[in-house]
């Protein structure tokens, strides 16, 4: 028979019900907004949520956050980081700071890598939906040598579990690694029936997209995190900057950012597959345009500085 690897999950927080949270005394009360702009690409949001996962995983469970071996990958992405892959980044530290002080090795982050990117919003599905889109998934743990693993422990960072469709994608492409246990760490995790995760009792999946833009709506939301230097880039910024809801809006606040995000927003484009995508085509058109106008101020603006006085 395979070897069945020992999985066990920790949620910081449980949103509307049972789950295996750590809701105390050593965490502040969960915050919808700061969660959102922590999907939109906030830094310090980031860094908060980091922070308090990291010290209540290594209080209730410093057998894990202290094992020998720790290796740490955040959800997969391709080439744009995903946002959880910003939490694991601010996480690390954290853990190997308590690892420090009982003399362990410092814990490495190494990658999933997710081969073929997808358009639409993943927050907005339905559980049979999620299931059907995780089938269809392609990962690899290429990067996660024999010898790396061997007896160790995997912790997967990830922001918020719904139905468990993406965890058990993760654990089926991972079976084969000869780990000693994995643990799935998140911020928050909605409470799913035994009988039938994330599709009975009532409860809509979807939620996690209220979740998700509980702080940024519109473009102007995310203006405001950018303008504010509170910024890095994640997937979810990709595909909502170039969404067809935001299309109309999209060359108005081209010309409000920054060169360097319209420049980031074009290579990342390219890199993930979206300018290919005939959902994000159109806004992908607009973003060369934006780049082809600020190509030609800068020319123009060299010009001017050569003529003689």
């Amino acid at each position: 028979m395979p070897r069945v690897i020992p999985t066990s999950e920790f949620a910081l927080y449980s949103l509307g019900g049972p789950s295996p949270a750590a809701t105390g005394a050593c965490s502040p009360p969960f915050s919808p907004v700061r969660y959102s702009r922590y999907k939109y690409g906030s830094v310090t949001a980031a860094e908060a949520f980091a922070r308090a996962l990291g010290a209540a995983f290594c209080e209730r469970h410093p057998e894990l956050a202290l094992a020998d071996r720790l290796l740490i990958a955040s959800s997969p992405y391709a080439h744009v980081p995903a946002a959880a892959t910003t939490l694991a980044r601010r996480l690390r530290p954290v853990l190997n700071a308590a690892r420090a002080r009982r003399g362990l090795t410092p814990a490495p982050l190494l990658k999933v890598d997710r081969i073929r990117t997808s358009a639409g919003d993943y927050g907005t599905l339905s559980a049979q939906a999620r299931d059907r889109h995780m089938a269809a998934n392609t990962l690899s743990f290429r990067r996660f040598l024999p010898q790396l693993v061997r007896d160790a422990h995997l912790l997967v960072v990830d922001d918020v579990r719904v139905t468990g469709s993406h965890q058990r994608c993760l654990m089926r492409e991972s079976e084969g690694l000869p780990l000693a246990a994995r643990t799935f760490l998140y911020i928050a995790a909605f409470p799913c029936p035994p009988d039938q995760p994330g599709t009975g009792g009532g409860f809509d999946p979807a939620q996690e997209d209220t979740l998700n833009h509980a702080a940024v709506k519109t473009l102007t939301d995310l203006a405001a995190i950018v303008e504010a230097g509170d910024f890095t880039w994640n997937v979810r910024v990709c595909k909502f900057v170039l969404s067809p809801a935001n299309h109309g809006e999209l060359p108005r606040f081209l010309r409000r950012m920054p060169g360097w995000f319209v420049r980031g927003l074009h290579r990342n484009s390219c890199r993930d597959g979206y300018a290919r995508m005939d959902l994000y085509a159109p806004s992908y058109a607009v973003v060369r345009e934006e780049l082809s106008r600020q190509a030609d101020e800068r020319r123009a603006l060299g010009r001017l500085e050569r003529q003689p006085a």
